[in-house]
């Protein structure tokens, strides 16, 4: 009974990193040579919290993510799919090694003849200690094969997989979820101003009060992220507030930008420790407020 149980706390953590903040990414395209956590450079995606990049082929475009990602893009809208990329966070105490226990389940809910091609332990560009598990199977009624790459810090998977047409994964496509690469540096706590630390305190409360109507009031109305709007948040929030005992949050990058603010960092709650997935607050009435990265993409 054990992955069941393991299973469902993650789709809780789940649930609650998509309902209290939302994925990773912003607006414009930047001409830095290392873009910062809040810019979405075509072909670099940077994670606020922990701080991590995954580089893909810069003419893929960025879709909505699915459940337990936080970023999905794909081959251009209108050409034959020629590929995807998509990166996960998940709570998960056990082992690289048990990372094909926590995939295949998923796998075979929506795929039929699913196989492993390679299930083994790796290293990442910088050593980082990884695990590989390439699969195959058939979607509607249409061969795919995986490759899921994963690394943890503490008790948080990080998985960057490719998706692709059958056939061999060649080494320039194996190369997208080996460019995860960790920049701990960028993980330690900073100060923000006070106005900013009062919005997260009262947002705390009111989250532990278990008062929706409360916790919906610091989203702004015009609350947009990687295609995730306002209500969507809403109903993700009512699924698990009850169940919401502490939370705190923490701060490990902060960008000011006149009434707007770019953000990044993590929240401890009963449930354990999830990333802060949303990017930026508003000033709206003299009041911060979540925005979102105002990115409406496909669905």
């Amino acid at each position: 009974m054990r992955k069941p149980i393991v299973v469902s706390v993650i789709m809780a953590l789940t649930l609650l990193a998509w309902g209290f903040f939302a994925p990773t990414q912003s607006q414009e395209t930047a001409n830095e040579e290392k873009p910062t956590f809040y810019r979405l450079i075509p072909g670099v995606y940077v994670n606020g919290w922990p701080r991590f990049t995954v580089t893909y082929p810069k003419d893929w475009v960025e879709k909505q993510p699915t459940v337990f990602q936080v970023f999905r893009a794909s081959s251009p809208v209108g050409i034959q799919f020629s590929g995807g990329v998509y990166i996960s966070e998940a709570v998960n105490p056990f082992p690289l090694e048990e990372l094909a226990d926590m995939l295949l389940p998923f796998y075979r809910n929506t795929a039929q003849d699913v196989s492993i091609v390679s299930d083994k332990p790796t290293r990442l560009r910088d050593g980082m200690p990884a695990w590989e598990l390439e699969t195959k199977m058939v979607i509607n009624g249409e061969p795919r094969n995986y490759l899921d790459v994963a690394t943890k810090k503490g008790d948080l998977w990080i998985i960057a997989g490719v998706v692709l047409p059958s056939g061999k994964i060649e080494d320039y496509q194996r190369a997208i979820p080996y460019s995860l690469q960790c920049e701990p540096s960028k993980d330690e706590p900073v100060k923000v101003p006070p106005d900013v630390q009062e919005f997260f305190n009262k947002l705390e409360k009111d989250f532990v009060s278990h008062d929706l109507a409360k916790v919906m009031a610091h989203y702004s109305d015009r609350f947009l992220n990687s295609g995730v709007r306002r209500g969507e948040v809403e109903r993700g929030i009512r699924q698990w507030i009850g169940s919401l005992n502490s939370i705190k949050g923490t701060i490990t990058d902060f960008v000011p930008a006149g009434d707007r603010a770019y953000f990044a960092g993590f929240v401890i709650t009963n449930f354990g420790t999830v990333p802060s997935f949303e990017t930026s607050i508003i000033r709206e009435n003299g009041e911060w407020k979540f925005y979102g990265n105002q990115r409406d993409v496909v669905p």
